[in-house]
């Protein structure tokens, strides 16, 4: 498996605190069967040199310690770019900000709490460079809990979803794990990332847990590539397609009233399907 999101750079961001911890984090993903990772460290608008460099620099020591210690796993340059209005710019000066390196996909976060103005023109802009945006985790946005059709307007201008493991799992909440599954089964994601950001709790490595949960409801078919498939035709630079959304969720009349009747739930239901 590859796991296209995770911090995984020691003293760097909100991730490992040593470089052992880093490490300890891959063995974990060694365990659950992932080969490549993806060193997605968070980055904002303005990446200073020294900020690139030390990157760079911690990446090359944490490969060689993978090699030296046989851990057989991959490690893939990328970041998680916080959302702003010149994104295209920052892709173009910046080494970190496409995913493998490749100029061609980008991982994007929006703020939990506050849904950002000017998606659509930024995501037309990156169109134009030929580099498709990925929206990291959006089960997780305030705007997509109260609205999830806001995803589909993204898929709409071209990105890509990402769905946390923690989130399909329940580590975030039930309307967040029944907004990721409502995803799931309108087959909008386009990734599973662990979004690992250390050795316990709900933020490591726990893209098998996700995966074998996936499998009790979903076709394989469909399930596997999220977690091979795809992720590797990023590290091939190849074209992704974007998700074709469902026609009976751009049904005009009664769209919106079933989202809303979907997701008016009480903290004892089941999964609606």
């Amino acid at each position: 498996m590859i796991d296209l999101h995770n911090h995984i750079i020691y003293k760097f961001d909100d991730g490992p605190r040593s470089l052992q911890e880093s490490l300890d984090m891959l063995k974990i993903a060694r365990d659950q069967g992932i080969q490549d990772v993806f060193a997605t460290s968070h980055f904002n608008e303005i990446i200073p040199p020294d900020v690139e460099n030390d990157y760079f620099n911690k990446l090359n020591i944490l490969r060689e310690k993978v090699d030296a210690g046989n851990l057989n796993i991959t490690i893939h340059q990328g970041s998680e770019l916080f959302y702003h209005l010149f994104l295209d710019k920052t892709i173009k000066k910046s080494a970190v900000a496409t995913l493998a390196g490749l100029g061609k996909y980008v991982l994007i976060e929006f703020s939990l709490f506050i849904m950002p103005t000017g998606v659509k023109d930024v995501l037309f802009k990156l169109s134009l460079e030929d580099v498709t945006p990925i929206i990291a985790h959006p089960e997780r946005y305030s705007g997509v809990i109260d609205r999830p059709e806001l995803v589909l307007e993204y898929i709409h201008h071209g990105a890509l979803l990402q769905v946390n493991a923690g989130s399909i799992l329940g580590d975030f909440g039930k309307e967040i794990q029944k907004i990721s599954m409502w995803m799931f089964e309108n087959k909008l994601v386009h990734f599973i990332g662990s979004d690992a950001h250390g050795i316990k709790g709900r933020r490591t490595f726990k893209l098998h847990e996700a995966v074998e949960e996936l499998l009790y409801h979903f076709d394989k078919q469909y399930i596997i590539p999220l977690v091979t498939k795809n992720p590797r035709k990023i590290i091939d630079s190849e074209k992704i397609e974007k998700s074709e959304i469902p026609l009976h969720l751009l049904e005009e009349n009664g769209f919106f009233s079933k989202l809303k009747k979907k997701f008016s739930f009480s903290k004892k239901d089941d999964f609606p399907f």
